[in-house]
């Protein structure tokens, strides 16, 4: 017979029945037999679930080995540091296994909180099932799927029906995941798109820390913001600075259509610095260029860019684009500035040229014009000051007409042709009043001078140039050329070929101290070469016409050489003179104060000489050895750029 206090002690070991289970030890190693990937150690032991609230609680009896444990009316059980709460839980204490339904919560260690509908969770395995309306949240960042698989011991959570990660204003979705508690990463695959403030990404996979914002994908990668669209398979990206490392050939076009192209590129967003690396291009349809190197710093707040290691720039036009080979190729926009009541080019061949070393005979030339006037410049300022002035007090009534003048006037007076006859005095006089001034002797100087005055008062925009420096090589169909150093601007249209350089158009070689080419439509109109000026015409039974002096202005006709004015003291000149069918007579050998050649097909046709002229005529038998080249002759054929193939070697 049960006495009260038999029925009480009974009542009281039921409910402890209810609310704690025995922990369960897997055998030892030493005395169970067990396959090696199922053997545990005693820190892989079982911790017993502790119900902290169970509001309605009975067992249900599946077997003679299985009663699960239910709890409802808002369940709260532990295990360890781990909470899980539940509308109802359901307690396998033989398994282990524990499965909660309606709004599921998952509190580890106050760290990282999940939350679902569902939850099936295998205790000897710390490994939860979550499904429906999945919230992992791991206070700065939340991961949103319909189905998680999720290690609480590991901290790896996986989904494969799609799934998205919130991170401040950043938001990243794809088909499959995988998170990382520990280190704050989520790998996304497939489908993958970030969608933040900056930047609209699309990508195959992405592996995105949600601490420091840093990412890496790889599989085909768009980046798209405001200023800039970039393609690539493999790369890292920061979403808090903006920077970038691609390590496979990407392309990025920016706002303005420029495109990049490297097999790596690294980018700077604050500074807006970028280095492209394995056969780089710039293309670049606005300004009409392209650039090939090895090598590319750019900076694309200010548009420039420094190409090495082998570079190629192609200026673009419609029938014959101009490359130019170089061991380095700068670009950037000039910019205006005011000095003393002038407005001049900074970075611009102005200044810049002053510290080159055929600046001191450009100088030297200009000093002619202004005699006493001090050209020791000792910084950017002085420069900018003594340009300032130079330019002003230049002649400015004078223009570049003038040159095209001359050759107007040359044709309506009479001149002495290629056998050396002299003139008579009525012609001298006449000749005379053709004679150029001390200024249009240095009438190359004078119009570079001049006209960047003008464009620099006149221009508000910036205009794009481009220097290139050691070892330049041009080349087009109808003119090619080497040089140390070259300037080119936009604006004006102007190369500046420094160091010795060398033209080479048709069978013409032009060579010179300094030589100016003045292209109109990215063609060659005119040059002006000083200092050292020598024309070579090698004719096809390989004779060589010769003209030198201190000058040269020469006039293209499409491209190819039509007229060229040689002066200077004693200008010379060897000419081999040819009858009405193109037999040679003879060689000419004469001086003079003006050459005027005219040129037809690129051969050398006439030869007419101004003032002061002496010259002895040989016939072809009796041209002595001695007299067929002219002084510092040099026929630099082998130099020349044969194709524009050459010029990637």
């Amino acid at each position: 017979m049960l006495t009260p206090a038999k029925i009480f002690f009974f009542l009281i070991f039921l409910h402890v029945s209810f609310i704690s289970f025995a922990q369960v030890t897997p055998a030892k190693p030493d005395t169970v037999k067990l396959k090696p990937d199922t053997l545990r150690t005693k820190a892989d032991t079982v911790r017993e679930f502790e119900i902290i609230r169970g509001p309605s609680m009975r067992s249900v009896y599946i077997d003679s080995l299985t009663t699960l444990q239910t709890i409802a009316g808002g369940a709260i059980v532990k295990q360890g540091t781990t909470i899980f709460s539940g509308d109802s839980i359901a307690i396998n204490p033989t398994t282990h296994i524990v499965e909660a339904f309606g709004n599921v919560h998952i509190n580890q260690a106050d760290s990282v909180q999940t939350y679902a509908q569902y939850l099936k969770y295998i205790g000897t395995e710390k490994t939860a099932f979550l499904k429906t309306d999945v919230r992992l949240h791991d206070k700065k960042s939340t991961l949103y799927t319909q189905d998680l698989d999720y290690n609480l011991q590991t901290g790896i959570g996986n989904y494969h029906n799609g799934g998205k990660v919130i991170n401040g204003k950043t938001t990243i979705t794809s088909k499959d995941g995988t998170y990382y508690a520990d280190t704050k990463d989520v790998y996304f695959k497939n489908d993958v798109v970030v969608v933040e403030p900056k930047n609209h990404i699309t990508t195959d996979s992405l592996l995105y820390n949600m601490k420091s914002q840093g990412s890496n994908f790889s599989g085909n990668t768009h980046i798209q913001n405001k200023e800039v669209d970039i393609y690539t398979t493999q790369g890292t990206y920061d979403f808090n600075t903006g920077n970038a490392l691609f390590t496979t050939r990407s392309t990025v076009k920016d706002s303005s259509g420029r495109i990049y192209i490297a097999n790596n590129m690294a980018l700077e967003d604050k500074s807006g610095n970028a280095q492209l690396e394995g056969n780089a291009i710039i293309k670049d349809s606005a300004s009409g260029f392209i650039v090939f190197a090895n090598q590319i710093f750019l900076h694309k707040k200010n548009n420039s860019f420094l190409a090495t290691r082998k570079p190629v720039l192609i200026i673009k036009q419609k029938d014959d684009s101009i490359y130019v080979a170089a061991d380095t190729i700068f670009s950037g926009y000039t910019t205006v500035v005011k000095k003393e009541g002038f407005v001049l080019k900074k970075d611009s061949v102005l200044t810049d040229s002053l510290h080159e070393k055929n600046s001191s005979d450009t100088l030297k030339t200009v000093d002619s014009l202004q005699e006493g006037r001090p050209h020791e410049l000792k910084n950017e300022k002085d420069s900018s000051y003594y340009l300032a002035h130079l330019i002003d007090s230049l002649n400015t009534n004078r223009d570049n007409h003038k040159a095209e003048n001359l050759r107007e006037q040359k044709d309506s007076t009479r001149l002495t042709d290629s056998s050396g006859v002299i003139p008579s005095r009525e012609d001298s006089a006449r000749m005379d009043s053709v004679q150029l001034t001390r200024e249009e002797k240095d009438i190359g100087v004078r119009d570079t001078l001049q006209t960047a005055k003008r464009d620099s008062i006149n221009s508000r925009d910036s205009s794009r140039y481009f220097l290139a420096f050691h070892h330049v090589r041009i080349f087009t169909d109808s003119l090619q050329s080497v040089c140390d150093s070259l300037f080119f601007s936009e604006k004006d249209s102007l190369f500046r070929l420094y160091y010795d350089p060398v033209i080479w158009s048709g069978h013409s070689q032009i060579t010179g101290d300094t030589v100016f080419l003045y292209t109109k439509n990215k063609k060659a109109e005119r040059l002006y070469a000083f200092e050292k000026g020598m024309i070579i015409n090698k004719t096809a039974q390989g004779f060589f016409n010769q003209i030198s002096g201190k000058t040269i202005n020469g006039y293209f006709d499409n491209g190819k050489i039509d007229y060229m004015r040689v002066r200077g003291s004693q200008s010379e000149s060897i000419y081999y003179a040819q009858d009405e069918d193109s037999a040679y007579l003879g060689m000419n050998r004469a001086t003079g104060d003006v050459i005027d050649l005219y040129f037809k097909d690129d051969d050398l046709k006439k030869v007419l000489f101004v003032n002061d002229i002496k010259g002895k005529f040989y016939p072809m038998k009796h041209i002595p050895a001695d007299q067929k080249f002219l002084k510092n002759f040099l026929w630099l054929e082998d130099r020349r750029p044969k194709t524009k193939l050459e010029l990637f070697e």
